[in-house]
């Protein structure tokens, strides 16, 4: 073989490992750029999902507007039931307006006054207790601030008391029903008391 013929091999030779070189190295390092890809992607996915998180996770913490200190709630509760509940049997209550007499110690301003009034409204539902001597009693369910409503301050709140009444009559079989009251409680110098009965 002619000595250019060999040169020209070798050289063909020694140009193939030097294009296997840079390919190898092509690869590798487009094999590194997927491996940081990848390992981009995640960290950019779980910014995302801390993103994603972190509203969802200040949101489950309880609002102030969801709070309700310990007397706000008591106040509420006990007032529910005591306006609530009625007892149509001989010797006890002579109307609606009994209930809310006896709710009136948890009350302060004009509300006092109006809770023992009788409203002909109530004439005829307790015309029905009366016919069936019935007694109803309260159990609340729950204590809230209503949705949208402000959050309680030192001064005020608005409170949604659900409860389960039940209307046991004389005779027959009792009743049971799911009802609610709003209220709106102001703190006062004989601590927390219903000034209103919002949408009663």
């Amino acid at each position: 073989m002619p000595r250019s013929t060999r040169f020209i091999c070798i050289s063909a030779a020694i140009g193939m490992v030097g294009s296997l070189a840079v390919l190898s190295t092509g690869c590798s390092g487009s094999a590194g750029g997927p491996s940081e890809t990848t390992t981009a992607q995640p960290h950019s996915v779980s910014v995302g999902v801390t993103d994603t998180t972190s509203p969802s996770t200040a949101s489950p913490a309880p609002p102030p507007s969801s709070f309700l200190p310990k007397e706000v709630e008591s106040t509420a509760r006990a007032f529910t039931t005591t306006y609530a509940e009625h007892d149509a049997r001989d010797g006890k209550d002579e109307s609606h307006a009994d209930a809310g007499a006896r709710a009136a110690r948890l009350a302060a301003g004009e509300l006092v006054g109006v809770l023992g009034q009788k409203r002909p409204s109530q004439d005829a539902a307790w015309a029905a207790l009366r016919g069936e001597k019935a007694r109803q009693t309260v159990k609340i369910t729950s204590a809230v601030v209503p949705a949208g409503a402000p959050a309680v301050s030192a001064s005020s709140s608005l409170v949604r008391v659900g409860y389960t009444l039940t209307t046991t009559p004389k005779s027959g079989h009792a009743r049971r029903s799911s009802e609610q009251l709003a209220l709106r409680l102001e703190h006062t110098s004989k601590g927390w008391r219903v000034t209103a009965l919002p949408w009663a």
